[in-house]
């Protein structure tokens, strides 16, 4: 039994040459790869009679990751050129066990554009199916499908086509009746298709060649599958965040629920420095650690005008991305690994120095060494500013809720503030409190937000969920709201909690 797979995580690359739509090429006439007639079947037969003439090459290296496309309709032997390309990939055992439903009717695809909103943007969507209890072994039966779902990804490169790898279908099951798919056939995937509107004009950074490749036996060291910090260790973590960070577009979005929480802890904890100052005075100095995306640290800088931001990071390339989302551009500094070209902070050089919700994605050893530091940052007189996800919140009912009713799976996908990039374990308010107690400093003043999530972020937790897991997740939400009415629960309840230390 042979069985052959494909990677379906989003892979883009440089684009070719020729216009409409979105700088793809459309097909231009060129060779119909030559066969054999005699010896063609069913399987044989191409619908395009001329396919255009491009090298593989720039197909391959060339296809991108489309998430917006022209309203444009796609032609329908151009569909089936696609549908076509897929089923010549390999199977396990060769049994072809794959069935595509290619979606066109505008009524059909505003139904799962109701499952799932990633099926709501392209004019075509390919439902890639399965036999349910063939090449079960392995995931064989998944291998298949995804060799079958790549081939057409590059099929539609080739043709002037973009596609989005859609994984997220709001309920298999569900979507399978939507399209009419037998109770034999299990839903692998969605292939969106369509004329892009826009197209990234570089791909997206690789991992090292050396850090992926092996030779004869693996001489690397993984990327842990886990969320616990203690499993991570310091530079895998900064290798992770970095390719998250530098090419996510996804992980660069804020979302309102977090920023409304962070303005309320501002105003609460420290209500000054909105403005510039207008009198000749220098800006007082602030220092953002481990801003990751660098999401948090613009807002900052936005709200108040009357400090200077710098940030600290694991890796220059990330602490340069973060420190030029603030105005004026601060200093990329390095934690904790300091180089010439990459120095630390300065002791005793900052009025305030912040870090929110990355203490929970360091093991105990290091987020001890991080409070450390940040305490030797402040200035004489100046804060300490932390938020982080209290452990004694609703965030680990939620988390398991998420987990087991549907959500999305996977290490990348942990409920904690987005973005939630790494490891994630929510704290004890009282450790936190003892960490600052230990550097010498004494909480000046506390402040909790969301003792229950919000209706926004309900909504956007659960778009893609299947219908039991997003109406469970909702019905608790609820709940937690009735209760968060209540004064003991507000203030000990809350999820995201915000302490203000100064130095004894």
């Amino acid at each position: 039994m042979r069985s052959d797979s494909s990677n379906s995580s989003d892979q883009d690359g440089p684009t070719g040459p020729d216009s409409e739509p979105g700088g793809i090429p459309r097909p231009r006439a060129g060779r119909d790869p030559a066969f054999d007639p005699d010896s063609a079947d069913e399987g044989a037969h191409r619908p395009l009679a001329a396919l255009p003439e491009i090298n593989f090459w720039d197909v391959l290296y060339g296809r991108r990751s489309i998430r917006k496309f022209s309203k444009e309709p796609v032609p329908r032997e151009w569909i089936d050129q696609v549908l076509h390309a897929g089923f010549w990939a390999p199977s396990s055992c060769n049994y072809q066990m794959w069935d595509l439903v290619a979606v066109t009717d505008e009524a059909i695809n505003r139904q799962l554009g109701e499952l799932s909103t990633q099926m709501a943007n392209a004019p075509v969507n390919v439902v890639v199916s399965y036999g349910r209890d063939f090449s079960e072994e392995a995931w064989a039966n998944i291998q298949s499908a995804s060799a079958l779902i790549q081939n057409m990804s590059l099929a539609a490169h080739a043709l002037g086509l973009g596609t989005f790898w859609i994984t997220q279908t709001g309920g298999a099951e569900k979507l399978r009746e939507v399209v009419g798919l037998p109770r034999d056939r299990i839903v692998v995937a969605v292939l969106a298709i369509g004329f892009p509107k826009a197209t990234p004009k570089r791909g997206p950074k690789r991992r090292p060649f050396n850090h992926v490749a092996h030779f004869e036996h693996y001489a690397g060291r993984p990327i842990p599958s886990s969320v616990d910090p203690e499993d991570w260790a310091p530079d895998l973590l900064a290798t992770y965040q970095r390719a998250r960070v530098l090419n996510g577009l996804r992980h660069n979005k804020p979302r309102s629920w977090e920023q409304r929480a962070l303005l309320h802890a501002l105003d609460a904890l420290l209500p000054h420095g909105k403005q510039s100052p207008d009198d000749g005075n220098e800006r007082g100095r602030w220092l953002d650690v481990l801003p990751c995306t660098g999401i948090v640290t613009a807002k900052l800088a936005t709200e108040r005008k009357g400090y200077r931001f710098d940030v600290a990071e694991r890796s220059l390339d990330v602490a340069q991305f973060c420190a030029e989302r603030v105005h004026p551009k601060g200093q990329a500094l390095a934690w904790p690994d300091a180089t010439d070209s990459f120095p630390a902070p300065g002791q005793e050089t900052y009025d305030v120095v912040s870090c929110f919700f990355r203490l929970e994605g360091l093991a105990a050893e290091e987020r001890r060494s991080l409070v450390r530091d940040m305490a030797r940052w402040v200035r004489p007189g100046g804060a300490l500013l932390i938020g982080f996800v209290s452990a004694t919140s609703f965030h680990g009912w939620t988390e398991a809720l998420r987990a087991r009713r549907g959500g999305p799976k996977g290490v990348e996908y942990v409920l904690s503030p987005d973005p939630g990039i790494g490891p994630f374990q929510p704290l004890a308010p009282r450790a936190v409190e003892a960490l600052i107690q230990d550097v010498g400093f004494t909480v000046e003043a506390h402040h909790g937000e969301q003792p229950a999530p919000p209706e926004d972020e309900v909504t956007f937790r659960t778009r893609n969920m299947s219908s039991a897991g997003g109406r469970a997740l909702r019905a608790a939400a609820h709940i937690l709201r009735a209760q968060a009415l209540l004064p003991s629960v507000r203030t000990k309840r809350a999820r995201f909690r915000y302490l203000l230390a100064r130095a004894r």
